[in-house]
Parts: structure tokens; C-alpha cells; sequence
């Protein structure tokens, strides 16, 4: 059975929690304790699918999801986890966090009057693009509050179509009506849309994750070290491996400081093995004291990642900064001193147009800067190495920003 991981964007009370929610009854993944204890906090004798997932009663009060919450369910050879993200601003960092671990993303956009496309909703939509979501499907929700019309539908598909562009969004889209309260076109097709052509949510679903499973181009060996202990006197590294594969008597290099070695053992799993692939977490014995730390890099010996002491990235701030200011980046499981030396242009998420850098940085902005790092430290374009190339922005302990090396 295939596990792909859906993000679910949009703005609060679009409908994310309902539909997921509804989903998960229909599909019978949902307990009947879950259920009952949903219809338990409903309100005014309206069931709140939505319920299901908060688990939390601060979160029923507010009528909001104040965290990531997960839930996953079976649908033919496809196991779903769904990952509900917050949509409003002031909670956008668990937004960035819950994205950047999908491959597909479901957008909730309302057809609610005076819901639709909003600017937190394009904050979302340009932020999963810059974090390399690999396809979107477009849930337009609340279907009946437009009597299921057509045109309704087309105008709001045709707006959310204009800003993809804008913001040179390349990935496969489908666009996808939808009443998650009411269960419509979310498992089987609607029989209130029928002038709708294409498949219901569950099988879009099915579809798109099926085209994923060819994968990109092959690379090469890149694995993030966790942690270093004594093994009979040789270094035990363990290891996330990222990229490629790696073999018992390999010879392989660790950045950033260039230290050779060969590979003795590996273990996968608890047990030996001669060989392990990318997404495996592996420890190696390697014949040396290579003098690892938690961070550096693996790599094949004839392989070196960029180490620089500066590099660029299209950075987004939930904060206002200032060229010159000084951050820390946590990546790879380190953290690095860096400062801002050019602000070389700025980007509206919500419209997707730049204009020239400034000293200034808006809050809700993103923008392409150049940074120099306190020490040298190996980076990788996120276009070839996606855990390699993404860091979060700390500012005196407190978080700030998301960015990809370019």
C-alpha cells in the first residue's frame, strides 16, 4: 500500500477540518467514539464533521484548529495522512511546517459570499509552491450555499486561475466542487452537479498520486547525520538518508569539514544490510574517526555539496526585518549565524509581483536576498536537494521566517 501525505490549505472556516471530516466517515475511518464524541460538542443539533479532528477543547471554543493535526485514511491502494493546517495569520508558522512535509496539497477556497479567494488563502498557495509541493487540487467548498450553479463555480475557478499564473505556479492543478458538509463530490460523484465532468476528491486523489510514483531523476548520495556514538572504537553514524543509495564498502566524505571514509557496516532497521536506499534511517560504521557531528553532511566521496559561507534564497517573514539584521538558520539539524547583505528584490504573495529591494521587509512578505553565514556550512539549491536546500529563520530565539536556497 502506497502513503502519500496531503496538505490542506486554506483560510479558516473554508472548511478544512468538515471535509476531512467528512471524508473520514464516509470512507468508515472514523470510530464511532470519534463520531459520537464529535456530535457530543456540536452545537445547536448541527453535526460537526470538523469536530472529529479537534481534540482539544480550547479548539472547539475558539471554533478554530490552533494546530497541525493529522488524520489518514484507506482508499483502494492509497493511504491518505491528511495534514489540517491552520489558516490564519498569527498561526502560520505551523502552516509552513505542515507544508513543507506534503506532496500534494488540497486548497479550500469558499463560495460563501464574501469568503472566496482571500490574501491569507494566496499566502498559503505561494508559500506551498516556494516549499515544492508537487501538484494541487483546488476543493471550491460550500457548493450549496450557490445552489450548486455552474457559473458560480466557473467565476471563482477562473479567479483562483489568474493568481497561479501570477505566481508562476507550474505544478498540475484540478479543480474540484465540493460540500464537505454535506458530503457532496468528496467519495462519489454528485448527483446535485452534474454538469461537473470530471471525478469526485477521492479519486482525483488516487490519480494524482499515482503520476507521482515515477519520481524525478536519480541523484546522488546526500544523508543528514543525527547523531555520532563509540562502536569497538570506530564511529557509529546514524543517518537520514535523503538521496541516492549507499553500500557496504563505499567510500564516502563528510561536509563540512572534507573528511574521508569508508563504509564497513550498515545497519537498517536494527539488522545488517549491504546496501540501503533514500528515506531510510541507517547507522554506518565507517573504518575512521571521520569526526562527524549531528549536522554535517554524507556524501559520496567523488561528490561535494556547495560549501559556502553565502549563498541566495527566497525567504518568507511573518515578521518585519531589515537589511543588515542578523538571524540564525536552522538546517539540517544545525543552527548557523547569518546576516542579510542585499535585499535584492521583493515579492507580494498575494499578487505575485516584484519590485526592486528596499532596507525594509514587510511583515507577510517574501523576498530574494543574499546572506552570509558565520561559518562555512554545505547547502544545496532546494531545486536538487529539497532537505538540504530549506531552513527556518530564528530571530533572537523566536521564529520568523521560512526560505529556500536558489
Amino acid at each position: 500500500m502506497d502513503k502519500h501525505i496531503i496538505t490542506m490549505l486554506g483560510e479558516k472556516d473554508h472548511g478544512k477540518s468538515t471535509l476531512i471530516g467528512s471524508m473520514l466517515i464516509a470512507t468508515g475511518a472514523a470510530t464511532e467514539h470519534r463520531i459520537n464524541e464529535a456530535k457530543k460538542y456540536s452545537k445547536g443539533g448541527r453535526f460537526e464533521p470538523g469536530y472529529i479532528l479537534d481534540s482539544f477543547e480550547e479548539e472547539r471554543a475558539q471554533e478554530m484548529t490552533i494546530d497541525t493535526t493529522r488524520a489518514e485514511l484507506v482508499y483502494k491502494d492509497n493511504l491518505f495522512e491528511f495534514i489540517d493546517v491552520p489558516g490564519h495569520l498569527e498561526l502560520i508558522k505551523n502552516m509552513m511546517s505542515g507544508a513543507s512535509h506534503g506532496e500534494i496539497a488540497i486548497l479550500m477556497v469558499s463560495m460563501k459570499k464574501d469568503e472566496g479567494l482571500q490574501p491569507q488563502t494566496k499566502r498559503h498557495v505561494y508559500i506551498a509552491n516556494m516549499l515544492g509541493i508537487k501538484g494541487l487540487i483546488v476543493a471550491i467548498n460550500k457548493m450549496d450555499m450557490v445552489s450548486y450553479d455552474k457559473k458560480a463555480f466557473d467565476r471563482v475557478k477562473e479567479d483562483i486561475s489568474k493568481y497561479l499564473k501570477a505566481i508562476g505556479f507550474t505544478k498540475p492543478v484540478s479543480y474540484v466542487p465540493v460540500s464537505a458538509y454535506d458530503s457532496q463530490n468528496l467519495i462519489k460523484s454528485s448527483d446535485k452537479m452534474k454538469w461537473y465532468t470530471g471525478m469526485p476528491l477521492i479519486e482525483e486523489l488516487a490519480l494524482f498520486t499515482a503520476s507521482r510514483k515515477a519520481g524525478g531523476p536519480r541523484k546522488g548520495l546526500r544523508a543528514i547525520v543525527q547523531d555520532v556514538v563509540d562502536h569497538e572504537g570506530k564511529e557509529m553514524v546514524f543517518c537520514l538518508l535523503n538521496s541516492g543509495t549507499i553500500k557496504v564498502g563505499q567510500s564516502i566524505k563528510l561536509e563540512p569539514i572534507a573528511a574521508t571514509a569508508k563504509v564497513q557496516e550498515i545497519y537498517l532497521k536494527g539488522k545488517k544490510a549491504d546496501s540501503a536506499g533514500a528515506g531510510t534511517n541507517i547507522a554506518i560504521v565507517v573504518s575512521s574517526k571521520a569526526r562527524a557531528k549531528r549536522g554535517f553532511i554524507v556524501c559520496g566521496a567523488d561528490e561535494r555539496p556547495l560549501s559556502t559561507k553565502e549563498f541566495e534564497s527566497i525567504t518568507f517573514f511573518i515578521k518585519p526585518v531589515n537589511k543588515g539584521s542578523e538571524f540564525e538558520i536552522k538546517i539540517n539539524n544545525n543552527a548557523v549565524p547569518i546576516k542579510i547583505e542585499q535585499v535584492a528584490e521583493l515579492i507580494s504573495p498575494v499578487t505575485g509581483a516584484s519590485k526592486p529591494g528596499s532596507a525594509k521587509i514587510p511583515s507577510g512578505s517574501a523576498a530574494r536576498i543574499r546572506v552570509k553565514l558565520g561559518e562555512s556550512y554545505p547547502v544545496e539549491r532546494f531545486s536538487d536537494y529539497n532537505e538540504l536546500g530549506r531552513f527556518a529563520l530564528y530571530s533572537k530565539g523566536k521564529f520568523c521566517g521560512i526560505g529556500i536556497v536558489v
